[in-house]
C-alpha cells in the first residue's frame, strides 16, 4: 500500500473491529453480518489512508479465493451429515453406543459416545445438546453429580470436534495457517490424543468410586427403541463410514472423500431405510427433520444439510477477507512486531501462539475469531521459521477450540450451560482435556518433539 499504516493505527483499527463483533455477539446477532459489515470499517479506513482501494479489495478476494477448499469441504461436510442420519448410520452409532452402557463405566460410555457423535458429524454443540443432554439425565438417575457428568460431555464432545474433518474449526485452523485439513488431523493426534487417554483414565476411577444404586435403565431403553422405532438399525448402515475411511487412508482427497461418502449414506438411505432418491437429495439440501415425538430423539437428528453449513461457510468467506485487508493494510505486521523479538525458540513461539489464541477467543467469544486472527498474525513467523503450518494449525486449536471452556463469558461456555443444565463452577473442575492439551503442546514446542520443519514453498496461501 502507497500510505503505511502505523502501529497506533492499527491499534485503534482492531478495536474498533473487534468492538463492532463483540457487541454485535454480545447482542445474540451471530459473527456472520458483524464480519461482513466490518468490512465497511476496513474501506472507510482505506479512505482516511487515500489508499487505492482496488488494491484492498484485490487482496480480499485473492484471500477468499485461497481458502475456498475449506469452504468447500464445510458445505460437502452439510451434504454428508444429512445423507448419515437419514441412512441410519449416525442413528445405528449412538444406538451401540447406549448398549455400552454400565454403571460402572457410565462416565467412560459417556466420554465415547459424545466424541463418538462429534467425530461423525463434526459438532460438538450438537452431540452435547443431545447425546450429552441424554447422558445427563441417565447419569444422574445414577447418583453422579452433574459436574463431573457435564465433564465427560465437553470432554468427548471437544474432542470429537476437534479431531473430526466435518469440524468448521478443523477445517477453518489449516486454512487460516495455510496449511492441509487431514495433515492438520495427523498433528493433532500428538497434542489431543495423549489427553483424551488421561481424561478415559480419570474418568474411569471416577466411575468405579461413584455409587450406582439407583441406576434406571428405563430411559437408555426409551432411548433405544425410539431410534428403532423411526430406522432400521443394523451394522451395514456404518458402511459409509468404512467407506470413507478406507478412501481417506489411501489419501483421497477431501472434497471428493466427503462427497462419495454423502453418496453412499443415501444408497444406503434408499436400499434399507425405505426413503426415496428424492428425499435423499433434499435432505442433502435441506437437511433431515423428523418429528418422532421423542424429545432427544428429534433434537439430535434434525440437522444436516447444506443450509446447516450456510452461516459458518459466510464467516469463514467474511473472515478470510477481513485477514487479507488486514494483511495487505500491514496491520497484522504491525502487531507481529511487538512480539517478533521475544520470540527466540521454537517453544516461545508455541507460547506466543498458544497465549494470542486465548486472547483473541477471549475477546471475540467464538471459536471462529480465535483461529482468523491467530492465524493471520502468526502464519508469516511459521513460515519465516520454516515449520509446518500444521504446528502452527494444531496449536491455534488446543488454545482457540478448546479455551472457550474455560472463559465462562465464551459462547462456548454459555453453550455448554445452558443445554447441560449445569453452572460453569459444576463443570470447570472436571474439563480436563482443555488443561492437558496446552500443556502437552508446550512439551512439544520447547523439546522439539513432532517439530517438523517444511519448505516456505510448502505453505498453502493462508
Amino acid at each position: 500500500m502507497k500510505n503505511k499504516v502505523t502501529l497506533t493505527e492499527s491499534v485503534v483499527l482492531m478495536c474498533i473491529i473487534i468492538a463492532h463483533i463483540v457487541a454485535c455477539v454480545r447482542m445474540g446477532l451471530g459473527l456472520v453480518a458483524p464480519l461482513f459489515l466490518s468490512w465497511v470499517i476496513i474501506y472507510l479506513f482505506n479512505l482516511y489512508k487515500k489508499n487505492d482501494y482496488k488494491v484492498l479489495e484485490k487482496a480480499c478476494l485473492d484471500s477468499i479465493r485461497s481458502g475456498f477448499q475449506s469452504i468447500a469441504i464445510v458445505l460437502a461436510v452439510g451434504v454428508l451429515i444429512g445423507t448419515w442420519i437419514i441412512s441410519g448410520t449416525v442413528p445405528t452409532l449412538i444406538y451401540y453406543g447406549l448398549k455400552l452402557i454400565h454403571p460402572n463405566w457410565f462416565l467412560v460410555a459417556t466420554l465415547l459416545i459424545c466424541s463418538i457423535l462429534s467425530l461423525a458429524t463434526g459438532t460438538s454443540y450438537g452431540s452435547a445438546g443431545s447425546g450429552g443432554l441424554a447422558m445427563m439425565g441417565i447419569g444422574i438417575g445414577m447418583g453422579f453429580p452433574p459436574g463431573m457428568i457435564a465433564g465427560a460431555v465437553i470432554c468427548g464432545a471437544l474432542f470429537g470436534d476437534k479431531m473430526s474433518p466435518f469440524s468448521d474449526t478443523t477445517n477453518l485452523a489449516p486454512a487460516m495457517a495455510g496449511g492441509d485439513l487431514f495433515k492438520h488431523i495427523g498433528s493433532m493426534c500428538w497434542t489431543t490424543i495423549p489427553p483424551y487417554i488421561i481424561c478415559l483414565i480419570i474418568f474411569a476411577i471416577f466411575g468405579f468410586s461413584h455409587s450406582s444404586t439407583n441406576y434406571d435403565p428405563t430411559q437408555v431403553v426409551t432411548y433405544m427403541e425410539g431410534l428403532k422405532s423411526v430406522f432400521n438399525i443394523n451394522p451395514i448402515m456404518l458402511l459409509p463410514i468404512i467407506l470413507v475411511i478406507v478412501l481417506l487412508i489411501f489419501k483421497t482427497p477431501a472434497i471428493p472423500a466427503i462427497l462419495i461418502g454423502a453418496i453412499s449414506g443415501g444408497v444406503v438411505a434408499v436400499f434399507f431405510q425405505d426413503t426415496t432418491i428424492a428425499e435423499v437429495v433434499n435432505v442433502m439440501h435441506k437437511g433431515y427433520n423428523i418429528d418422532s415425538g421423542i424429545y432427544l430423539i428429534d433434537r439430535l437428528l434434525n440437522r444436516g444439510g447444506v443450509n446447516s453449513m450456510t452461516d459458518i461457510a459466510c464467516i469463514m468467506i467474511f473472515a478470510m477477507g477481513l485477514g487479507g485487508m488486514l494483511e495487505k493494510l500491514g496491520v497484522l505486521a504491525n502487531f507481529l512486531s511487538l512480539i517478533i523479538n521475544k520470540i527466540t525458540s521454537t517453544g516461545r513461539l508455541i507460547l506466543s501462539t498458544l497465549l494470542v489464541a486465548y486472547i483473541t477467543g477471549a475477546i471475540g467469544c467464538t471459536m471462529s475469531m480465535s483461529h482468523v486472527i491467530t492465524g493471520k498474525l502468526m502464519a508469516p513467523t511459521y513460515r519465516a521459521r520454516g515449520i509446518e503450518p500444521e504446528i502452527l494449525s494444531r496449536t491455534m486449536e488446543d488454545a482457540g477450540t478448546l479455551g472457550g471452556t474455560l472463559m465462562p463469558w465464551h459462547t462456548n461456555a454459555v453453550f455448554f450451560t445452558g443445554a447441560l443444565g449445569v453452572t460453569y463452577g459444576e463443570y470447570i473442575p472436571f474439563v480436563f482435556i482443555c488443561f492437558l492439551t496446552p500443556i502437552f503442546s508446550l512439551i512439544y514446542g520447547y523439546t522439539g518433539i513432532t517439530i517438523k520443519r517444511v519448505k516456505k514453498e510448502e505453505y498453502y496461501e493462508a
